[in-house]
């Protein structure tokens, strides 16, 4: 299976997914025009992903300054496939990143926590200049 690397831009963040080293990364904002365009074939490489049944923890790294509700939407659907993953006995871990006095996004990634089975590691980070 092949790395996929998207190069983030003012309004889509830039992703990495790795399937190597069982390391996904979503970095920046993420307020695309068409969010059906940018996250659907991130939603089919992952479904490709988990198909291949590994017992290797995987990382996903969210580290977003800022998402849209589109966005949110599809967050859930990655987070809810990694779920599924986690629960059929592969180790998943979602780290969710937020910068110390951001607490609209610490909350988001609570809420995100509470609905779902797979853990959720919260990250401060320093605020961003």
């Amino acid at each position: 299976m092949e790395k996929l690397t998207i190069k983030g831009n003012k309004k889509t963040p830039s992703v990495t997914l790795d399937p190597e080293n069982r390391k996904l990364h979503f970095e920046g904002r993420s307020i695309p025009e068409d969010t059906v365009k940018f996250y659907e074939p991130i939603l089919e490489w992952l479904k490709k992903y988990i198909s291949q049944q590994r017992s290797e923890q995987t990382n996903l790294h969210v580290n977003l300054e800022y998402f849209n509700t589109s966005t949110s939407r599809y967050l859930f659907g990655i987070f809810k496939t990694l779920e599924k993953y986690h629960v059929s006995g592969n180790p998943v871990t979602i780290h969710w990143y937020y910068e110390k006095d951001d607490y609209e996004m610490l909350e988001s990634g609570e809420d995100y926590a509470s609905i779902l089975k797979v853990p959720f590691k919260m990250v401060p980070i320093p605020v961003r200049e």
